[in-house]
């Protein structure tokens, strides 16, 4: 995790919180349906519309004087991969290493090229300008942030190293407790973005990128850090005052914050992605994340998004319009890793003491219920099975995104107003991060489902094969192409230029979508 000493609370500032003067009103009576019906519109047969998902690093290091890159102290060094010391996903003892289970390493093949100077500085506007303008340059027409919120976070807007994070212009602080938050919250891993975006407003308007945010509500790590607000060992080391808890009431308002920072900070600008009738549009990672949590207020999915629609028209936008990203297992003696839709504490008064995730489903269990919660759409960041089939190569891959496509284009034909976003992936290679997948034994459990390497031919006959089925659906899929991913380096999912490939990727897309 990011190194947050930048933002920790002071104990001489800790007072208590009076409550927030603006409460969310629930239930949340809107009419969303007005925007859920809304027509797509028609798109020409050679149209696509090309999105890549742009993952963001963050510095590992306990010393804030130094950088220690999430991404290239894995590739390089196993030695400084927080990835391969972490206890809570490999065990006590991290990734262990044997005959049986070696490390494969260094992985230099996947340091970026000279032109974006090599193992970069994620924060570089020279670097941020070169992505931008090979994106642009290659046919990719938006890039989807992987956007992280850590709902826990206390600061104050009187202590000058916190000043300037966001917060609601009007929404209740204590004066008396220099400026202390009343709403908690704040981007992490956010300064990437930042700095493209910088990079962006930079170029000519024809040259300019545009973005879109994919929200990641997935980390457990947040949820529990969220749930220790306000418990006894916070508030003896005087991280929270009494009256700070994370309630109903409270987890409503810091999602009308997440919205409202949305609005203010990206929805307003030219280059954010927005549809024909204006709505930006959200993708959001592994909705049922999120579900399970909301669950635990008693709340829907629908809840969330209904109450983002509502702060969106209260700013003057005509509404959101949400896309989910999902996979997961599609096979009975699978359930147990389907995709949750509760979670629930072991001991209700002591929450953050843990819990579990309950009432399963298997994938074609839940996309079903996607356009009932509020997304118009889904789309994927990787498919690892179809079924019975796993990716144990890139022709594996394709037969089982051939499945994934035709079962859902179909599923939804007949749907004018949800729409199934082709994804393609480049392959899948976790050894840096440990392989796949960690568990607590110290060794991953299939990792056989590494190594799932394409090349330029088989790439370029993949995203060939989605622009027909992007093509054949189009009057119900619309026309836009997810690819994963620009910069997955851990999870060997990249098509920025490296020294192992170079342009490759790049070039396949341009021969297949071009400009």
């Amino acid at each position: 995790m990011k190194n947050f000493t930048f933002y920790s609370v002071c104990a001489s500032f800790l007072l208590a919180l009076g409550s927030c003067t603006q409460q969310s009103k629930y239930p949340i009576e809107i009419q969303t349906a007005g925007f859920s019906n809304i027509s797509k519109p028609s798109q020409d047969q050679g149209d696509e519309l090309v999105g890549v998902y742009f993952m963001p690093s963050w510095n590992t290091s306990p010393d804030p004087a130094v950088d220690r890159d999430s991404f290239w102290s894995c590739i390089q060094d196993p030695v400084n991969c927080t990835s391969l010391q972490n206890t809570g996903i490999w065990g006590p003892r991290g990734r262990i290493y044997n005959s049986r289970y070696p490390y494969e390493g260094p992985y230099l093949e996947r340091k970026p090229i000279a032109e974006l100077k090599g193992f970069y500085s994620r924060t570089d506007p020279e670097v941020a300008k070169k992505q931008l303008q090979y994106m642009k340059s290659y046919g990719i027409d938006f890039f989807a942030y992987d956007w992280f919120f850590g709902r826990h976070y206390y600061y104050h807007l009187y202590f000058g190293p916190q000043s300037k994070i966001y917060y609601p212009q009007g929404w209740q602080i204590d004066p008396n407790r220099d400026g202390r938050v009343a709403v908690p919250g704040l981007v992490e891993w956010g300064d990437q973005l930042e700095v493209l975006l910088a990079e962006n407003a930079k170029l000519p308007k024809e040259e300019q990128m545009k973005f879109a945010i994919n929200w990641c509500d997935d980390s457990h790590e947040r949820w529990m850090l969220w749930l220790k607000v306000g418990s006894p060992e916070e508030l003896a080391r005087n991280a929270n005052y009494e009256g700070e808890k994370p309630d109903k009431t409270l987890y409503l308002k810091v999602h009308e914050k997440i919205t409202q920072l949305w609005i203010d900070q990206y929805f307003s600008r030219e280059d954010y992605l927005k549809g024909a009738d204006g709505r930006p549009v959200v993708y959001i990672y592994f909705p049922q994340d999120a579900e399970s949590r909301a669950a635990y207020y008693g709340l829907t999915l629908k809840d969330l998004l209904d109450l983002s629609q509502e702060t969106a028209i209260k700013a003057g936008l005509p509404g959101i319009k949400f896309i989910a990203v999902t996979a997961g297992p599609m096979l009975e003696r699978e359930r147990m890793y389907g995709l949750p839709t509760q979670w629930k504490a072991k001991n209700p008064n002591k929450p953050w003491e843990g819990g579990t995730y309950q009432k399963r489903q298997l994938l074609q269990e839940y996309v079903p219920r996607l356009k009932g919660m509020g997304f118009e759409g889904m789309t994927a960041y990787v498919y690892h099975n179809f079924f019975e089939k796993d990716n144990r190569s890139y022709e594996d891959m394709r037969e089982t995104y051939r499945g994934h496509w035709n079962k859902w284009s179909e599923q939804f034909k007949n749907d004018p107003n949800f729409e199934y976003q082709v994804p393609v992936a480049m392959g899948w290679d976790m050894r840096p991060a440990g392989g796949t997948w960690p568990q607590q034994t110290g060794f991953p459990s299939e990792p056989y489902k590494d190594k799932v390497h394409s090349d330029k031919a088989s790439f370029t006959a993949k995203l060939k094969e989605a622009q027909e089925v992007s093509r054949k659906y189009r009057s119900s899929n619309g026309n836009t192409v997810m690819i994963c991913c620009w910069n997955e380096y851990l999870e060997g999912n990249y098509i920025e230029p490296t020294e192992g490939h170079g342009f490759s990727y790049l070039e396949a897309i341009k021969e297949v979508f071009g400009n």
